[in-house]
């Protein structure tokens, strides 16, 4: 018996190398890591620019003229525990690790087999 499978490796491509595509993983990536991202008065959460591909956090600018979300997001001895009792440095990795990133790919894969992409 022969088995046949044809890919069509450039449709395929084009269904999810698409800007449109890239921003349904950036706002679901965000929906799923907000839990593990550090919140105190909501500002960097609630300004984070969602683009195709990419998730850009800022808050205000801290004394040394840096990022507040790249100071929180590399300071491995903060406690960020206080409004969301996941959130952590590194949040995106630990939502990976908390198996957000499964959820991620589920989703990703229904909006696919849908036919929404």
């Amino acid at each position: 018996m022969n088995v046949r499978i044809d890919l069509n490796e450039p449709k395929i491509l084009a269904k999810v190398q698409n800007d449109r595509f890239g921003l349904l993983v950036s706002s679901e990536w965000k929906r799923l890591i907000d839990p593990y991202t550090p919140r105190d008065t909501g500002t960097m959460q609630d300004t984070a620019q969602i683009q195709p591909w990419q998730i850009i956090y800022r808050g205000a600018k801290t004394k040394n003229g840096k990022y507040y979300a790249a100071y929180v997001y590399y300071n491995k001895g903060a406690n960020f525990q206080k409004k969301n009792p996941y959130s952590t440095y590194e949040w995106d990795k630990a939502a990976a690790n908390a198996g957000q990133l499964d959820k991620l790919t589920r989703t990703l894969n229904n909006a696919l087999q849908s036919g929404q992409y």
